[in-house]
């Protein structure tokens, strides 16, 4: 049976603290392999574990008609109130939940939404790992379609506007209140609360990063072009044309274009236009059109807001002001076995066609028929200037083409996302994927090249209209360019991801299979991994490093710094005070394994005292330390300025003896030691005659005077 981690908080910030050492970084353990092809693992018979010391999970009682994409429903029971129908979705380890979310949602029970109940960390038997748990309300009526491939049961025109279309928009506008955008609204995402099937209400929108489950039929233009995990949380914009999507498909019963490629669908949106293409040729009912319409309109600025469908609802007709279409040109511009008139269609398709789109920019082809057949001149010198600061970039090759290629279709189309090959990003959704892609364990050279190139820069500078929130991205950027430039620990790629999410959980290989999303929950962790570690490496890696420098810098960066020292016993001495500053900051009091296990990896340490007599002491008094548990107490010990002082001190004196010694030595190997006595003797010889005859004369002065 296992138990759920304390409930996620912040981990409070304190005042620097002193150390003056820092290690190279230490050796990484392999990631664990894992086997794509091998079939989930099974629950034992009868396992549970409770969360919150109050919700009982049966992990051997799936309900697969609740699962999420990246979650999995088991039936869950209320040791305070039982039989109140609950189940929970277990997170998947290698998607990054919206933690920040479920903090907002937990335990607000809100008109038209799943009722989220709780959430928590637990151990989870099946994978022998902690994940993400969250726990809802149970819908007793089931999902409105089963799957986007499904059908869904037709509601009379008549009651739809009140029993879908009201209680769905009810929701999204209190959602909005409270600053969170949904970014799951589709179909088989909606839920009857109710056994009668009367009740109807959004589902589940925190077990994945934003919009990562959503078909592109349901999302816009721009968030459908993206990399799945790399939409962003979006606007409120993008929840209503998901909303109107949805809407649409339940009004038909269907999804019409099922089985359509993605590529296809947004090439038909960008032609056609959202609605005419999710209408394709079904018949839609009158009294609908007008509200459809005004959610799937393109235009972002005229899209409907939920007090549009409130005075539509109200009976008050609003004619939806269609997206304005493109300039055409009267003469046609071919391009991939295509005629092309307008421009978005034509940058859509030479992202399709990326290797061809190189020619017609390298030629002039694109820019002379702008200029002359759509006669836009100044998109053509946007153009021009693209494809000529491109050229002035260092390098060459392909990679250079690939740059000129993106900064052209930005200049094109400056509502698509930046799009590079196959990597397609909105800049919000920057932080998702690449998170989602290091759980994942894919390449992340993709993120590294997008944010060297500046590829964002050119992005915000292509926008035609003024947004106040793409000037922060400055700011950003340049930090996450600053630590991909610092090789040491702390920084890196291994930095931007903690940076770019909040409740990114720590990924080191020691710590990741518990969960670790707080700095004060880092060194139980490692307590736990000491029983089963590799003694012989540092229990401070470059995660561990860069997630506590991300979330309590002010606390460990002098620390991390000193880890970075090239002399070996500075370096280690500096990993020893990174944990025993957070140990004495945020605890825990005692830490028995971790401190043998740091006490152990102390000799180039012990071995900089150059006191022999002093180095067996340390190693009489080490295990004594070690068995209090403390590592600010070893730590103290270890770097004692006094000692150190002591020892440099006695060394210096050492150094000067042994140097006499030798001196003396070399005098009698070369044979100068016995002419030095000889010398000496003669001296003193020599010395002792003179007194005498001295004393003689001095004596017969002294007569001589008396007598006369």
């Amino acid at each position: 049976m296992a138990e759920a981690a304390p409930e996620v908080r912040e981990a409070p910030v304190r005042a620097n603290g002193a150390a003056d050492a820092t290690p190279p970084a230490a050796p990484q353990a392999a990631p664990p392999k894992t086997n794509n092809n091998a079939p989930p693992p099974r629950a034992t018979p009868g396992s549970f574990i409770i969360v919150r010391d109050r919700f009982t999970i049966y992990c051997d009682k799936a309900l697969p008609s609740l699962d999420m994409p990246n979650a999995q429903a088991f039936e869950v029971s209320d040791r305070k109130q039982e039989g109140r129908p609950l189940y929970a979705l277990v997170c998947k380890p290698e998607m990054l939940p919206r933690v920040s979310v479920m903090r907002t949602l937990k335990g607000h029970e809100m008109a038209h939404m799943l009722h989220m109940v709780d959430w928590g960390i637990a151990e989870w038997p099946p994978i022998e790992r902690k994940c993400v748990i969250v726990i809802y309300h149970r819908p007793m009526g089931g999902r409105l379609m089963d799957s986007m491939a499904g059908s869904a049961k037709r509601i009379p025109d008549h009651m739809f506007p009140k029993t879908v279309i009201k209680p769905l928009a009810e929701a999204l506008a209190e959602l909005g209140q409270k600053g969170i955008t949904h970014r799951a609204i589709r179909p088989d995402n909606l839920y009857y609360m109710d056994e009668a099937q009367t009740n109807i209400v959004l589902g589940d929108c925190v077990t994945s990063v934003p919009a990562c489950d959503q078909p592109a039929v349901l999302e816009t233009i721009e968030s459908g072009m993206c990399i799945a995990t790399a939409r962003g949380s979006g606007t409120y914009a993008d929840d209503m044309y998901a909303l109107g999507a949805t809407l649409l498909m339940l009004a038909i019963g269907r999804n019409t274009l099922n089985g359509v490629p993605d590529s296809e669908i947004i090439r038909r949106k960008i032609k056609d236009g959202s609605y005419s293409t999710l209408v394709g040729d079904e018949r839609m009912p009158v009294s609908l059109i007008e509200c459809f319409r005004g959610l799937l309109t393109d235009d972002i600025q005229q899209r409907w807001k939920p007090e549009n469908i409130e005075l539509w609802l109200a009976g008050k007709r609003l004619t939806p002001v269609q997206a304005r279409s493109e300039s055409q040109a009267q003469r046609a511009f071919k391009f991939a076995d295509q005629e092309f008139h307008s421009i978005r269609p034509l940058a859509y398709a030479m992202f399709q066609n990326w290797d061809k789109a190189g020619a017609i920019i390298a030629d002039g082809t694109l820019e002379i028929w702008i200029r002359r057949g759509l006669e836009v001149a100044e998109l053509a010198d946007a153009v021009a200037a693209a494809i000529k600061n491109s050229r002035a970039m260092p390098g060459a090759g392909k990679d250079h083409e690939d740059i000129t290629i993106c900064r052209v279709l930005m200049v094109l189309d400056p509502r698509a996302p930046v799009r590079i090959r196959d990597f397609r990003v909105a800049l919000e959704g920057l932080g998702g994927a690449l998170a989602v892609a290091t759980l994942g364990k894919q390449k992340l050279q993709p993120f590294v090249d997008f944010i060297n190139r500046e590829l964002w820069r050119h992005w915000v500078a292509a926008q035609t209209m003024f947004n106040a929130d793409n000037m922060q991205w400055e700011t950003v950027f340049k930090d996450l360019r600053n630590y991909l430039k610092d090789p040491n620990s702390g920084a890196g790629i291994e930095r931007c991801v903690y940076e770019l999410n909040e409740w990114m959980p720590c990924l080191s290989p020691l710590i990741a299979d518990q969960y670790v999303m707080e700095v004060k929950a880092v060194l139980p962790a490692l307590e736990t991994a000491s029983k089963a570690a590799n003694i012989k490496m540092w229990p401070v890696d470059r995660h561990i490093a860069a997630f506590m420098r991300a979330r309590y810098a002010k606390g460990v960066s002098t620390q991390i710094d000193a880890m970075n020292d090239p002399r070996p016993d500075r370096a280690t001495i500096g990993m020893l005070s990174v944990l025993a500053i957070v140990q004495w900051r945020l605890g825990p009091e005692t830490l028995y394994s971790l401190a043998s296990w740091v006490g152990g990896l102390m000799g180039p340490v012990i071995n900089a005292y150059q006191s022999r007599p002093k180095r067996k002491e340390i190693e009489r008094e080490m295990p004594k330390l070690i068995r209090k548990g403390n590592l600010a107490e070893i730590y103290n010990y270890l770097d004692n300025p006094e000692e150190r002082q002591r020892d440099a001190e006695g060394f210096a004196w050492a150094k000067a003896e042994y140097a006499a010694a030798e001196k003396q030595a070399f005098d009698l190997e070369h044979g100068q030691a016995d002419q030095q006595e000889s010398a000496i003797k003669s001296g003193r010889q020599s010395g002792a005659i003179g007194a005498i005859v001295i004393c003689l004369i001095t004596y017969t002065i002294f007569l001589v005077s008396k007598v006369f």
